[in-house]
């Protein structure tokens, strides 16, 4: 008896075949998901116990990512990038983001969003085109845009000087400069190493296995790292002048390539609340390597940093013909707790990203309640942008950005 069943079981795994992807991009778990998800378990508690600390020549401990916080030397790939993001808020509703993505040919993918009670949307003049140029060699921004590390894994310059239209009526223009310091205290929280174990057998373990998957995974693999603290500074806007104290996100991305035509969809949400909590809420779409990845984690007021293990959140329930949805509400579990999310959104902006603005971003600026604590912050929705992909750059596109097409023509 007990071997007719086994026999049924091993003809199952051999021979059942996966459900369809949801829309075509979103894999469903198959007939051999929990074998390979205990498989991949147990090689990640593997790498775990390998792992070694890494240390300096006196034999003190180091950090992996103190040398990866200065800018990194690109890869000779065309579409190397090195690229750091900052999010900052508070509860009276000041919103502040910085990017800046280095790419070659001295060309930054870069971005400035502020928004003020009493004012609104401020976007830096080029958008929602990003292509900026000019970029120093050692330094990130361009044209405005100065972000510096001043202590590894401590501290941050970013700033900002620059012309600024109100996202509501372009006409309106005001003047503005940033002076911020960034600083934590706090620890990194590296997707290398800290995801949680659950969360990325089970992403993994939902895709079909081939040695092309694994091939594309290692190609498409990338050093990610956030960072929560403070930004505090001065943010002056059509002269008038104001102090800051803004909790706030930075990362770091750093790979081979970013090949945005490779990314379908993304949803992140990151949450500022009033207890001090902070939190990154993360469903990505890539279908050469995760079609379904849930990512994030939880800093508690005191700094303990919890990996987000589950999150009910489905990306294809929510925006994917391009318009994301403008409320939402979602759980997800963090350490012990799970968190219990509402949110709202009070504005947002779009620009684009790529050589061929193949991605689209909307930026949005959030209010939430996380289990009954109110706080603020930014979602970021990604989509594909398959207008920018099939353009034709020789036909001079009206999308296209003319200066960027110019500056490929003379250098290329």
């Amino acid at each position: 008896m007990w071997h007719l069943v086994l026999c049924a079981i091993v003809c199952v795994l051999i021979f059942a075949k996966n459900p369809p992807p949801i829309f075509g991009w979103y894999q469903q778990p198959g007939p051999r998901f929990w074998p390979k998800y205990l498989l991949f378990r147990a090689l990640l508690q593997l790498r775990k116990l390998r792992s070694k600390p890494q240390l300096d020549k006196d034999g003190l401990p180091v950090h992996p990512l103190a040398d990866k916080e200065c800018t990194q030397k690109l890869s000779q790939h065309p579409l190397a990038f090195d690229a750091v993001f900052f999010i900052a808020v508070n509860m009276e509703g000041i919103y502040v983001i910085v990017g800046s993505e280095r790419r070659h040919k001295d060309i930054v993918n870069g971005l400035v969003y502020v928004m003020m009670p009493g004012i609104g949307l401020l976007r830096s003049k080029k958008l929602p085109d990003t292509v900026l140029f000019g970029a120093q060699e050692g330094k990130f921004g361009a044209e405005g845009i100065r972000i510096e590390p001043v202590e590894a894994l401590k501290k941050w310059r970013v700033d900002f000087e620059g012309v600024m239209h109100l996202k509501d009526d372009p006409s309106k223009e005001f003047p503005v400069k940033l002076s911020g310091l960034w600083s934590s205290d706090w620890p990194v929280f590296n997707f290398d190493t800290d995801l949680h174990p659950h969360a990325l057998a089970t992403t993994i373990a939902t895709e079909p296995w081939s040695r092309e998957y694994f091939t594309a995974l290692k190609n498409a693999h990338q050093t990610h790292y956030e960072h929560m603290g403070y930004l505090k500074g001065t943010l002056q806007v059509g002269g008038e002048t104001h102090s800051l104290n803004l909790m706030s996100l930075r990362d770091h991305s750093i790979g081979e390539a970013r090949d945005w035509d490779l990314m379908h969809r993304y949803a992140f949400f990151m949450m500022f609340l009033e207890d001090g909590t902070m939190a990154v809420v993360g469903i990505i779409n890539q279908p050469c390597t995760c079609s379904v990845m849930q990512s994030g984690y939880v800093y508690t007021p005191e700094g303990k940093i919890n990996p987000l293990e589950w999150c009910d959140f489905k990306l294809y329930q929510h925006g994917e013909q391009g318009t994301p949805p403008t409320d939402a509400a979602f759980s997800f579990k963090a350490g012990e707790t799970v968190y219990r999310v509402k949110a709202h959104v009070e504005d947002f902006g779009v620009h684009y990203v790529g050589w061929r603005w193949e991605a689209r971003m909307v930026e949005r600026f959030m209010s939430y309640e996380v289990n009954g604590v109110r706080g603020r912050g930014v979602s970021e929705f990604h989509y594909h942008n398959d207008s920018g992909r099939k353009a034709d750059t020789s036909g001079d596109p009206e999308w296209f950005p003319a200066l960027l097409k110019e500056t490929y023509r003379d250098r290329e």
